[in-house]
């Protein structure tokens, strides 16, 4: 059964999708596991929500791509709280805009080794504390771009292919099992994601000019959701974009003058 006060991960905590989820789960009184390679902000964070939600928090440096660091995080985490039920598997980046011939070493590695290895890594190292646990709820953060390519993104859109193959298989793997999983995948959102792949604050700003696009507390609020619901209920997969966003790339987007 569900408890009163689950206890969820998550990863890439320090901003984003990431930290707008601690904020509502935490407002849900859940008690949070947190991790991001930003220790400080993640720790801030964490202080926070206790004292606004009288919640129990543990806030650690993690890189997700590091089996060793991965596996630390999730067992101290873990054993403060006195265990696991929720992982909101979010760390995850998009690195530069190249054709797939053009890519550098340094963008191809970073994107496959944290959107696919880490979630990978995240999943392995918590799973026998959720399963210990008997309740639990896992979340893939997906991508729109796991449904369609687009030119210059080949590189992101493979690892977000695989994690929407990684979540359905999951979902395989431990049907009969009282563990959920779930996959959210948004289009259009603003956090820092386009800057960390473009590199400058105005071309960010720029791909949002005109419309509303998601914001970090909307993909929150559909993981609440789902993670709410009950028992006998699964989403397997919401994919969710703002209303000026019509297609799964930005083939079809409304932008008022």
């Amino acid at each position: 059964m569900r408890p009163d006060h689950p206890i969820v991960l998550i990863t890439g905590a320090s901003a984003g999708f990431g930290e707008a989820t601690a904020r509502l789960l935490a407002s849900r009184g859940c008690h949070l596991i947190l991790g991001a390679r930003r220790l400080e902000r993640v720790q801030a964070l964490a202080a926070e929500l206790i004292a606004a939600h009288g919640i129990r928090a543990f806030a650690c440096a993690v890189d997700t791509r590091d089996t060793a660091s991965v596996e630390a995080f999730v067992k101290a985490g873990a054993e403060a709280l006195g265990g696991l039920h929720g992982v909101v598997a979010n760390a995850g980046l998009a690195s530069g805009l190249h054709k797939v011939w053009e890519i550098p070493d340094a963008d191809l590695e970073a994107m496959l080794r944290t959107n696919v290895e880490g979630v990978v890594k995240t999943i392995r190292a918590a799973l026998p504390f959720v399963r210990q646990s008997g309740w639990g709820h896992i979340f893939f953060i997906g991508s729109t771009a796991g449904h369609q390519a687009y030119e210059n993104g080949g590189v992101y859109c493979a690892s977000k292919h695989g994690i929407k193959a990684l979540a359905h298989t999951l979902r395989l793997e431990l049907c009969g099992e009282p563990i959920r999983v779930t996959s959210v995948d948004p289009g259009m959102a603003e956090t820092e994601f386009a800057l960390v792949r473009l590199g400058d604050p105005a071309k960010a700003k720029a791909l949002y000019q005109g419309l509303q696009p998601l914001a970090g507390a909307d993909v929150a609020e559909c993981i609440r959701w789902a993670f709410e619901l009950p028992e006998h209920i699964n989403i397997d997969e919401l994919i969710v974009k703002c209303r000026d966003q019509a297609s799964h790339t930005m083939a079809k987007v409304n932008r008022k003058a």
